[in-house]
């Protein structure tokens, strides 16, 4: 190419991909899977690595991403690659993607990357906000009784290229009614809503013909779909006493009763079998039929590019709730552990907050469900003690509290007494009083404490508190460590403080609609969990990889346009 179109592809993203990203990828963390003393790979994995994120970058197909590495000026300044090397077969990209889903290296690529992104924009990692998006693989929503008919026509054919004389010895009218003679599939599910419940009841009892044709061959046993034959069979039938007889008109009318009837649609888990093709996928009541992708990102970096610092897949059927501690455990891993956790309330049960405390992050979340009559009742006293928000051990020391004023008069509740989850400074009442006496039951998060006779002589909170009085002029309040920690969220949850903090948890809803509709997350190519996972990762790499590309032209530009104004000429267009 000529020189003035090389230079102008040297400033713009291609130029800048070559000299910032692709020393980035790390050859080395690849080495083990391919032959030490056989050759080398049939590309160099930076190139395969750097062709993967480009194609994620636009949400390319394979033959739509080989064909730009072929004839994209772009793509050959950006990968570092001369004219005789811009090709690359399909069969290599299947290859590596293969290898690395063997030894989940995706994620140790990931990691690597992510780190060396933030080291080399500087971007601040104290502060980060999680949130869930809902994802869907390569696969069709099925009803109830295409899931049956579509398991049985998966178990059917499998059986018959492993198997032609097994597959024989199964009943014609039984295998007509879910695979054709060409192998092609029958009509069977395509059936009027008023014919869905009959024949739901015929596939039930064609499963249970199935299972126990097949339950002692060994041989049949193995394959995966007789599994999910089985699995199907469990969550979706039920085995009962007494056969039941076809109704006449049934297709299989002339094939015998047998012991199985289907289960109520409300009665089946969610976390049943949702395709023979993805046995991974779950159902959620709120959003259906999928999997969930927990995505992590950096927040409150100004003008550099917030970025994604964690993503994985967990099951739809599952509460995010579940999710919380173990992705700050991975972030702890990695070394880019929050200090502060911005996520919503479905992430934020006290539990969590407890965990995550102990560990050294505080999880700033709404609190779910609706306060007890004694929480509603000290509102009143709760605002003045609504400092309580944050750490110790990570924002510094609180100042003491003022006390707050006797207020209307109504009786206060356990939860506004302030215990400290570490165990690291003594506990307070709502006056702002340390006890004198504080133990702990670790097993049962049981807490007692005491406070002082004559702090509780001159409180003037004495008539409202719900610490008993002893003889000798002490107090002593019962409690639970769940119960403190829940009243301190409840009243730092009405301040203004909170409502500031928490307004930058919103911002990862773009990356959410980001990541699916500009990097195809919201409707995947591949199905099943390890290949979903890559996919996730990939595109989340793509996501972190792109910004950074954004914010590294644009500062050169900048840069670019202060020069030219200095030497008091315009800037180029």
């Amino acid at each position: 190419m000529t020189d003035e179109k090389r230079a102008r592809l040297e400033e713009d993203w291609p130029g800048v991909f070559r000299r910032s990203v692709l020393p980035l990828i790390d050859e080395e963390l690849f080495r083990d899977l391919y032959c030490g003393d056989n050759g080398r790979p049939n590309k160099p994995v930076q190139t395969v690595v750097g062709l993967l994120i480009l194609k994620e970058i636009e949400d390319l197909t394979d033959v739509q991403a080989l064909y730009r590495l072929d004839f994209d000026l772009g793509w050959h300044v950006a990968l570092d690659l001369e004219p005789d090397q811009t090709h690359c077969c399909q069969k290599t990209l299947h290859n590596f993607r293969g290898r690395i889903l063997e030894n989940d290296r995706a994620r140790v690529l990931f990691a690597d990357m992510v780190a060396k992104i933030l080291a080399l924009l500087g971007i601040d990692v104290s502060t980060q906000r999680l949130d869930s998006t809902h994802i869907m693989s390569n696969i069709a929503r099925l009803t109830r009784l295409r899931l049956m008919c579509e398991t049985l026509r998966v178990f059917l054919k499998e059986l018959r290229s492993t198997s032609a004389r097994k597959y024989r010895s199964v009943p014609e009218s039984l295998c007509a009614r879910y695979v054709k003679k060409d192998g092609e599939p029958s009509s069977y599910d395509d059936a009027r809503s008023t014919e869905s419940s009959r024949r739901l009841a015929v596939c039930a009892r064609d499963l249970w013909r199935l299972v126990d044709r097949f339950s002692s061959d060994a041989g049949v046993k193995d394959l995966e779909s007789y599994g999910l034959l089985e699995r199907l069979m469990r969550e979706q039938c039920e085995i009962v006493k007494a056969p039941q007889k076809p109704v006449d008109g049934d297709a299989d009318a002339r094939e015998g009763a047998v012991p199985v009837v289907v289960k109520e649609a409300n009665s089946v888990r969610s976390d049943s079998l949702q395709s023979p093709h993805d046995p991974d996928i779950t159902y959620s009541g709120h959003k259906g039929k999928g999997c969930e992708v927990q995505i992590a990102e950096t927040v409150g970096n100004g003008e550099k590019p917030e970025i994604i610092t964690y993503a994985d897949v967990t099951r739809s059927c599952d509460s995010d709730d579940k999710a919380t501690v173990p992705v700050v455990d991975d972030l702890a891993e990695r070394g880019v552990r929050p200090a502060e956790l911005l996520a919503d309330t479905n992430y934020g049960s006290t539990a969590n907050v407890i965990e995550l405390e102990r560990k050294g992050t505080e999880l700033v979340a709404p609190v779910a469900g609706c306060e007890s009559p004694a929480e509603e009742n000290s509102a009143g006293v709760a605002t003045q003690t609504a400092s309580h928000g944050r750490m110790d051990a990570v924002h510094g020391a609180k100042s003491t509290p003022t006390a707050p004023r006797p207020g209307n008069g109504r009786p206060l509740g356990k939860g506004e007494f302030e215990v400290d989850v570490k165990g690291e400074r003594r506990a307070r009442c709502p006056a702002g009083r340390e006890a004198i006496d504080e133990r702990r039951d670790a097993e049962t998060g049981r807490v007692r404490l005491a406070f002082g006779a004559h702090d509780c002589a001159t409180c003037p909170l004495a008539a409202r508190c719900p610490a008993k009085r002893r003889t000798d002029g002490t107090r002593v309040l019962k409690t639970t460590l769940h119960e403190a920690v829940l009243g301190r969220r409840r009243r730092y949850q009405r301040t203004a403080g909170f409502r500031e903090r928490y307004a930058a948890r919103a911002g990862i809803e773009g990356t959410n609609s980001e990541i699916k509709r500009v990097h195809g997350l919201g409707r995947l190519r591949v199905r099943c969990r390890t290949r979903v996972r890559l996919a996730v990762r990939l595109k989340a790499l793509a996501c972190d990889v792109k910004r950074m590309l954004q914010y590294l032209v644009e500062q050169a530009r900048a840069a670019a346009r202060a020069l030219a104004a200095t030497a008091g000429r315009a800037p180029a267009a």
